[in-house]
């Protein structure tokens, strides 16, 4: 996911010398218009709208905007623009030539009882501290105009502010980006009792701002976003995270090395969103993109989300995870990442495919030759037979007249079982339906001592040069749609032996280690669709992730480690940061953090 990069004014906010500022006695509507400076206090008392631009801008501390029931409302003008917002960001000048827009922080602002719609952000928090927004309903506040540098588009934005109080609001269908979203350096900001509903937009295809499902219910952006605390809220219907924990940027000495730490998410409900229901968020290499961490999870109801209920990414740690529900989610209930690794692949020769039974000459090696050696593939010298499974090939010569992906080819076991296979046989698969690695992973469970796979051979699909697998112990080879068409038909008149052979070296590196020294105490969950045990308790622990008193319904599984992993891979070296106030980070970049992708 790609987040706001480089805040811009909110140019429509106008502020020109033209524009009223109230400076007498609390005002009712009547004295009020759209763009308006506000230094005093303000009850409506009718509706504040169509504006054309934004709605209502506070300038000066200790200021109340009493909505009385009434709403402010948009006619969704050009530019970035909310409802009401406290302070003003930073921004380029307003006129050729002029001086940049200085940034004015507001505190101890009070927004209340009423609905905000329209706009593209309901309330926008620009720096200072100590506001409250509450009972507001905000909805429908969509930035769909989004281009660089993609600021607004959420309910309610809290930017470089700290110790707000987001209370008891509800907010319905805002985005692309947040119903609720704490951003860049923003600490101890109480976020509690609201209802989030449907942020499941999509920022429009081209528009330059990154991948089109980011909306959140709640999100911790950051980077430097700590000790903020997230409760008794329920979230709902979010198209990416119900609340997401943002990842930031680490490792690199040309960045700002902020984290997201000390978050408290507890007691939230967080049901039926299109991902994971409470997520820490990540993307990248986990040596420059690091995730949140040191936060606590507590007593949260998280239950039939597409995705995990909980999931930790890679390298986040120092996390406890307490006392929650997580049920009927799609994949785990609560999952630990696995380290991942990248496979580097040689190919250092030399290598044959020769038939020996019927004789012919040897097949020639080349990406646009006979075949290849698969990346991925293990050495071995191989004399044995070629049984074919469950080849479907339609009409004859060059080309197969099949729609592509019919083959099934080696995808299921009773392919083996009705091809009389037997341990130390040659599989030969055609390519088609399910991943390569399937294939050949089941031909070696079924003792294959090499994998012949060739091209499923409608246009496109003729060649020898496709995918990679593994990295596996036995030798794998691609060939061209002739070649496997050539082994087919000779394996139907009689039986057909090959001699490979292949000297490979696989390498494995990791790239992104696992969650660790993360405590997970008496969490329960049942009827997740949970995906290699990832719901049982870690026994024995990796990584010193303590697992205490949790009950799912699975057995528990072994700690999972990924191939080549020791189980004791650790992300950051030295000494671990805890929850310094980082200071104040740019004030006129938005997304200094890292995306996400899940």
């Amino acid at each position: 996911m790609t987040l706001r990069k480089g805040f811009g004014a909110l140019g429509a906010l106008a502020f020109t010398l033209g524009t009223l500022v109230v400076t007498a006695t609390p005002a009712s509507a009547a004295h009020v218009v759209c763009g308006q400076l506000a230094t005093t206090d303000i009850t409506l008392d009718s509706d504040l709208g169509p504006c054309p631009g934004g709605g209502l801008v506070v300038v000066a501390d200790n200021v109340t905007i009493d909505l009385n029931g009434f709403r402010i409302f948009a006619a969704n003008g050009a530019g970035d623009n909310a409802g009401v917002t406290i302070g003003r960001l930073a921004g380029p000048p307003t006129t050729p030539g002029g001086a940049p827009v200085a940034p004015l922080e507001v505190s101890n602002v009070t927004v209340q009882n009423g609905t905000i719609e329209g706009f593209d952000a309901g309330v926008v928090i620009a720096g200072g501290s100590g506001s409250t927004v509450q009972n507001l309903t905000i909805r429908n506040n969509v930035n769909d105009q989004l281009a660089p540098p993609c600021n607004l588009g959420d309910g309610i934005a809290i930017f470089n502010s700290d110790d707000n109080k987001i209370l008891n609001n509800t907010l319905v269908a805002n985005g692309p980006f947040g119903g609720i979203s704490v951003i860049e350096d923003s600490d101890r900001n109480l976020i509690s009792g609201n209802v989030v509903l449907g942020h499941n937009l999509r920022s429009r295809s081209g528009s330059g701002c990154g991948n089109t499902n980011q909306d959140e219910g709640i999100r911790i952006e950051g980077p430097g976003a700590n000790d903020n605390i997230v409760e008794n809220n329920r979230v709902e219907g979010s198209g990416l995270a119900g609340i997401g924990l943002h990842g930031f940027v680490c490792g690199d000495p040309e960045e700002n090395d902020d984290p997201n730490t000390g978050t408290v998410i507890r007691r939230n409900t967080v049901v039926n969103n299109e991902r994971d229901g409470i997520s820490f968020l990540q993307q990248g290499p986990a040596t420059i993109v690091c995730p949140a961490y040191g936060s606590i999870i507590e007593r949260n109801i998280s239950s039939n989300n597409g995705g995990d209920g909980i999931f930790v990414a890679h390298n986040s740690h120092d996390n406890v995870i307490s006392h929650n529900v997580t049920s009927n989610n799609q994949l785990a209930g609560i999952r630990l990442n696995d380290p991942t690794f990248n496979n580097v692949f040689t190919n250092v020769g030399p290598t044959l495919f020769d038939l020996i039974q019927p004789d012919r000459l040897p097949y020639v090696e080349g990406n646009t030759a006979d075949y290849r050696v698969m990346p991925g593939s293990g050495s071995g010298d191989v004399t044995a037979r070629v049984v074919p499974i469950d080849i479907s090939i339609g009409g004859s010569g060059a080309t197969n007249t099949n729609a592509v992906d019919t083959s099934t080819s080696g995808c299921q076991q009773s392919d083996y079982d009705a091809a009389g296979f037997q341990a130390g046989d040659i599989a030969l698969v055609q390519r088609g339906t399910c991943t390569f690695a399937a294939k050949v992973n089941l031909a070696i469970a079924n003792g294959a001592s090499a994998v012949i796979m060739f091209n499923e051979g409608q246009s496109g699909r003729t060649t020898a040069n496709f995918g990679s697998v593994g990295p596996v112990r036995i030798p794998v080879l691609s060939t061209t749609f002739a070649v496997g068409r050539e082994l087919v038909d000779l394996a139907r008149a009689g039986t057909v032996t090959a001699h490979i052979v292949t000297n490979t070296t696989n390498v494995e590196t990791l790239v992104a280690p696992a969650p660790y020294d993360n405590t997970l105490i008496g969490n329960r969950g049942s009827g997740n669709r949970e995906v290699d045990g990832y719901d049982g308790n870690l026994e024995p622990p990796c990584d010193n992730n303590k697992w205490r008193a949790s009950r799912f319904g699975t057995v528990n599984q072994p700690c999972v480690v990924g191939p080549g992993g020791s189980g004791t891979a650790k992300g950051r070296t030295g000494v671990r940061p805890g929850n310094p106030d980082h200071g104040k980070d740019v004030g006129t970049v938005r997304g200094r953090s890292a995306g996400s992708t899940v």
